[in-house]
């Protein structure tokens, strides 16, 4: 947050994380003051002498900072980054059959319409970060974007087999991932 927003005060960075559409950002919020205290004294951030709103000073991202960014961009990715997606929409669906037939409709539909909210909300801060000048921040925020529509599709599609479940004998998952159903 120091390099992209420049020099700024940490509570600034606090009130970005905790107003963030993301919950990945929102929980990390209330560590701002810990982690750039760690970041101080890893020579990461530095502390200059110009006051920020409330008086506190402003960090700015150190050359030492600068290189250990750029190494966690630059390839290899390590196949858990690639890998990790938290969907707890996704999670909660291996455990459906706990639940009456009823209750599993309405949770696709109480999260389809969810979905949706969040999907406006989504497209409306791709032309936020736009209209800033966040070039890479639209892009990032566009994937936020992109993934919704295919969770709400994805919900969709599976809402039926939940009403009206595939037969158990077969092979059925596969005749799915080919296309044929």
């Amino acid at each position: 947050m120091a390099w992209l927003r420049g020099p700024c005060t940490i509570y600034t960075i606090m009130k970005e994380l905790s107003s963030s559409a993301s919950t990945y950002h929102k929980s990390r919020a209330g560590t701002a003051y810990s982690v750039a205290k760690r970041l101080l004294g890893f020579e990461m951030l530095v502390q200059g002498e110009t006051l920020g709103e409330g008086g506190e000073r402003l960090v700015s991202i150190s050359e030492k900072g600068i290189a250990a960014l750029k190494a966690w961009i630059v390839p290899p990715i390590p196949l858990p980054d690639i890998a990790h997606s938290a969907d707890l929409i996704r999670l909660r669906f291996f455990f459906l059959g706990a639940v009456e037939q009823d209750q599993r409709v309405q949770f696709i539909d109480n999260v389809v319409e969810g979905l949706k909210v969040f999907l406006l909300k989504c497209e409306t801060l791709v032309q936020a970060n736009e209209d800033i000048g966040d070039y890479f921040g639209a892009l990032a925020t566009l994937s936020t974007v992109l993934e919704t529509r295919a969770r709400i599709e994805w919900l969709t599609i599976v809402r039926k087999w939940v009403i009206d479940p595939m037969p158990s004998n077969g092979h059925w998952t596969q005749m799915i991932l080919e296309g044929k159903v």
